[in-house]
């Protein structure tokens, strides 16, 4: 294993030796984060996601974000949002009670105060997520945000957020875009929050597909070539039963997903650093500071968006005393945890998803052709599974379920044009 600031700070060396002569104006940092409201990550793993796992199979995720919170979704957008936990920003409850969004507000207003000129806009589609205290709600601005424009799409739909997700990537002054999907929430809620339940996995499959349209009209924006585009994937919660809101690992443990040009591939893991609700699991400060949390969020698109500025380190301004860190430095923190798994330095370039798991997992190949032969290996050195497959264009990810299997550790065996790589695989 290596470090983050090892990993990152070769990954930023080789960016900058393969683009020194090619590109001599730096490419202006933009931010296009999706939230997709209460998605599981055992049913995320088991969906059928093409691009979401084409993210995943070229940036920078993890299945190992800690929610330390509350995990209702007023309180679990607000700490993504702000980089702050409910201490700071004080937000309990879908109702949005006495918000501290004066003292810390949205990331976008944060960047701001070094790009006053920065444009962020903000589609929703869960009413609350505009404060009701707001008198100038009506006018469309969100609450001391720094969005520039909240569109609320109300009841119209993922596709109403899809349409109106496009018009603004038209804009070529957007610098900022927060888009909302909410019907995987709402499908949790009305029928379960269960790999197992068709509803909700048609449902997460279904926001898939507008994530697919949304990333279409990105690449095609004109000046994207000119552009830096951070994009940024996660949710905020998971849920049981047909709820959520409690400190159950089911809920707590959620994934995330940074890709883009400038974004190493790399796979982050860490363990659970507690929570603020639970006596019986107190937060462990040490592990906080290096394990991926809800707050980092913010403050990795913050690091993102002021690169060449004053602010470039967000996490270390004392009058913004954010609690998440960036994933994106590479030299701001001796305290990043190790536990990083390099995904470049294979002779078959792969990715897999979660690891550790729990059995079920998928395999991500990117840009190879022909057959893939994988088998799974016990510490016996007996096969448990294999599978040979077409590779596709571009992407090729396979599914695996082991959970029929003992825990513990096994080694993946992959071949491919005369190329061999072998992976641990952690079943736990």
């Amino acid at each position: 294993m290596k470090t983050i600031k090892n990993l990152l700070s070769t990954a930023a060396l080789i960016g900058l030796t393969a683009t020194a002569f090619a590109q001599t104006t730096p490419k202006k940092p933009k931010v296009l984060f999706i939230g997709i409201d209460g998605v599981r990550s055992d049913a995320l793993v088991q969906a059928n996601t093409p691009n979401i796992d084409t993210l995943m199979a070229h940036g920078l995720y993890t299945f190992d974000s800690w929610h330390c919170g509350q995990t209702s979704s007023g309180a679990s957008w607000s700490t993504m949002m702000t980089g702050v936990w409910e201490a700071k920003h004080q937000v309990t409850n879908n109702s949005y009670t006495n918000p501290n969004f004066a003292n810390y507000p949205y990331f976008p207003k944060r960047a701001k105060e070094c790009l006053p000129n920065l444009k962020a806009i903000q589609i929703i589609t869960w009413d609350p997520m505009n404060d009701p205290t707001n008198s100038n709600n009506a006018a469309g601005f969100v609450f001391n945000s720094g969005f520039n424009q909240s569109i609320d799409a109300g009841s119209h739909g993922q596709g109403a957020v899809t349409a109106a997700a496009k018009i603004q990537l038209s804009d070529p002054n957007l610098d900022v875009l927060f888009i909302h999907y909410d019907e995987t929430d709402a499908t949790g809620h009305s029928s379960g929050f269960n790999p197992n339940n068709a509803q909700y996995m048609n449902a997460i499959q279904d926001v898939d597909q507008q994530i697919g349209e949304v990333l279409a009209k990105l690449y095609q924006r004109p000046t994207y070539n000119q552009e830096d585009w951070l994009i940024m994937l996660t949710t905020d919660h998971g849920g049981i039963g047909t709820t959520h809101g409690g400190q159950s690992n089911t809920e707590r443990h959620i994934w995330w997903v940074a890709s883009g040009p400038s974004v190493p591939h790399l796979e982050i893991t860490g363990p659970d650093p507690g929570s603020y609700y639970m006596s019986a699991n107190p937060v462990d400060t040490t592990l906080l500071r290096s394990t991926p949390v809800l707050t980092d969020i913010a403050v990795t698109a913050l690091a993102h968006l002021l690169k060449g500025t004053a602010c470039e380190n967000p996490q270390t301004n004392p009058s913004w005393n954010l609690d998440g860190k960036s994933w994106l430095l590479a030299d701001t923190s001796t305290e990043h945890p190790t536990y990083i798994e390099d995904v470049n330095n294979a002779a078959i370039e792969l990715g897999i998803f979660p690891n550790p798991n729990n059995g079920a997992f998928k395999v991500a190949f990117k840009d190879i052709t022909g057959e893939i032969s994988i088998s799974i290996v016990n510490v016996n050195g007996a096969v448990s599974q294999s599978k040979k497959v077409k590779a596709n264009t571009g992407l090729t990810v396979v599914p695996f379920d082991l959970t029929a299997l003992p825990k513990g550790l096994y080694m993946m065996q992959v071949t491919n044009n005369g190329k061999q790589t072998s992976r641990k695989i952690v079943l736990q």
